[in-house]
C-alpha cells in the first residue's frame, strides 16, 4: 500500500538515506525515532509535500501524483484558517475534498469537538486546534492515514481518545504515525535513526 524506493533527502545535510520501506497492509505503524531522525521528513515524502533528491514513492501500487486523494495528513503545522470558525473551516475542506464522511463525524463527536464548532479557529487553545485538523484530515475518508506526533499537546484523556481511533481505523485502512518515544499502544515499530528506517 506504502512503497518507498532508494529514497534520500537532504537540506544543508542528508536527512534521509536510502530509505525503502514497504507496508502491504492495513494497520498501525509508529515510526519511532529521536528528534532529528528524520521521521517527520520521511512521513512529508510519504504524502508528498517534500520531494526526495533521490527514489521515489508509492501509493496503492500507483504514482504519489495519482494518490494523494487516498491520503488523510495531519502535520504539525495548523493548517485551519484562524478568522474562520472550526464549523465554517471543515465545510470549506469537505467542498474542496468533495466530502464530509461520516468518519469524520464519527470522531468529531469522540474528540468532543462538537462544542466546538461555533468558535473561531484563533480563540482554540493548541489541543483544541489538533483536535479539529485531526477532522480536517479524515474529511475525505482516506485509505492511508498519516500522522505526525499525534499525541503531542493533548493532555492524557485527549491521547487517550487518539489511541482508540486510531487503533479503530487502523481495522480496515493504513495509520503510521511517528513518536519519538516509545507507543503505549498495539502497533508495529517502524524505527528511524540517522535517516536510515529499521524495520
Amino acid at each position: 500500500m506504502i512503497e518507498l524506493f532508494d529514497v534520500w533527502k537532504r537540506f544543508r545535510d542528508w536527512v534521509l538515506k536510502g530509505v525503502n520501506l514497504r507496508i502491504e497492509r492495513n494497520g498501525l505503524f509508529a515510526i519511532v525515532g529521536d528528534n532529528g531522525s528524520g521521521k517527520t521528513t520521511l512521513l512529508r515524502i510519504m504524502c508528498g509535500l517534500e520531494k526526495p533528491n533521490k527514489g521515489f514513492v508509492k501509493i496503492l501500487g500507483r504514482d504519489l501524483r495519482d494518490c494523494k486523494r487516498f491520503l488523510g495528513v495531519l502535520l504539525h503545522e495548523n493548517i485551519l484558517y484562524d478568522e474562520l470558525t472550526v464549523e465554517e473551516n471543515l465545510n470549506f475542506y469537505a467542498k474542496v475534498y468533495g466530502c464530509y464522511s461520516e468518519i469524520s463525524k464519527d470522531v468529531s463527536r469522540r474528540l468532543g469537538l462538537d462544542g466546538y464548532m461555533d468558535f473561531k479557529v484563533k480563540d482554540l487553545s493548541f489541543g483544541w486546534k489538533k483536535r479539529a485538523n485531526l477532522v480536517r484530515a479524515l474529511l475525505n475518508n482516506p485509505k492511508i492515514i498519516l500522522f505526525d506526533e499525534p499525541f503531542s499537546g493533548l493532555d492524557e484523556s485527549a491521547r487517550e481518545d487518539v489511541r482508540e481511533i486510531m487503533f479503530d481505523l487502523s481495522r480496515d485502512r493504513v495509520v503510521v504515525f511517528t513518536t519519538p518515544i516509545e507507543p503505549d499502544i498495539d502497533c508495529e515499530i517502524l524505527r528511524i535513526e540517522n535517516g536510515v528506517v529499521y524495520v
